[in-house]
């Protein structure tokens, strides 16, 4: 089920965006191990990754979208992850082909600096290309490269092949992307926001999350919000008013904000609007949640539950709930 249909007006700078995001190696990780199905993915090893700098998109595609590279060390043996950002709304049909020539040029650059020994063993690393796609239309390209051979159903094994893993954005669910509880599953569930409104009301649902995340990755997580919100309509500061008035539905998050607001519309400086909306998002989540749990706690309170089993619940003190115990007489 995707996140319903996106606007014209509300579309994210997917490629820039995905890479500023999966240039964290413990961000991509979480990627691969939340969202690819093979037992090798949940053997690697962060310390072990490792950055390629270089583009492998060729000129002949003319740049309609972004390619990341890493190489993993696992077991001894070198393991290349090639994935391209497709844009959104974009299927290609030649996909297979296209990644095909990818990999060879991606062996021809590690082989550059491992020169050939007449007589000597000859190894390939492996590669495993992945499609990251998040076009509200299906990807119906063939998955398999000799689907694009023509007669291919005649012949066997002796026909070049390989499949490369896609990870479509917009068919996960909503209940899958909360239930990861991590980040790249927030990545991903607000990136299939259709709205505003859907936005906040995911965003929301995402504050334990949040709360949760790793501060290397909170930090990352929440610069990134900024810079989506910031960018999605011609008037920033509107988009970013408008976001206040649909948070004041959940006050506890409209607290966090509101101080914020005043001064990103003051300063008028990109940094600073960017700044004091991560850190009032952040703000907001953080008091959001606290309040949310507290309130919990008093309803469990009033039913009379025991406080052991609400500390349990919550996470507060003893000495804690017995003074909200209190306060409530």
């Amino acid at each position: 089920m995707s996140g319903g249909k996106k606007t014209a007006s509300y579309s994210f700078p997917h490629d820039t965006s995905y890479r500023y995001l999966l240039s964290s190696k413990k961000l991509f990780v979480e990627l691969i191990r939340s969202f690819v199905a093979r037992e090798w993915a949940e053997s690697i090893d962060e310390s072990e990754l490792e950055a390629i700098d270089h583009s492998f998109v060729l000129p002949d595609f003319g740049r309609r979208e972004a390619d990341l590279v890493y190489r993993l060390r696992m077991k001894g043996r070198d393991i290349i992850f090639y994935v391209l950002l497709e844009l959104q709304s974009t299927v290609d049909m030649s996909m297979p082909y296209r990644l095909l020539q990818y990999q060879t040029e991606i062996w021809r650059y590690l082989l550059r600096n491992r020169p050939f020994k007449e007589g000597g063993s000859f190894m390939l690393p492996a590669i495993v290309p992945i499609v990251l796609y998040n076009g509200q239309r299906p990807w119906t390209a063939p998955r398999q490269l000799r689907a694009l051979v023509e007669g291919q159903a005649a012949f066997g094994s002796e026909l070049l092949d390989f499949e490369y893993v896609l990870i479509d954005v917009e068919r996960y669910t909503e209940r899958e992307l909360l239930e990861l509880s991590n980040t790249i599953g927030a990545v991903f569930l607000l990136d299939q926001s259709a709205d505003r409104r859907q936005l906040h009301d995911r965003l929301a649902k995402l504050m334990g999350t949040v709360r949760a995340m790793p501060e290397e990755l909170k930090s990352q997580f929440l610069n990134w919000l900024a810079n989506m919100v910031a960018r999605q309509l011609p008037d920033p500061s509107k988009a970013i008013d408008d976001m206040m008035n649909q948070f004041k539905k959940e006050e506890e998050v409209a607290m966090g904000l509101q101080q914020n607001l005043e001064a990103i519309r003051n300063s008028g400086v990109e940094e600073g609007r960017e700044r004091g909306l991560r850190e009032g998002l952040e703000q907001g989540l953080e008091q959001g949640l606290e309040q949310g749990l507290e309130q919990a706690a008093l309803r469990m309170l009033r039913l009379g539950l025991d406080l052991e089993v609400i500390g349990e619940a919550t996470g507060f003190s003893k000495d804690r709930l017995q003074r909200l115990r209190d306060r409530k007489r």
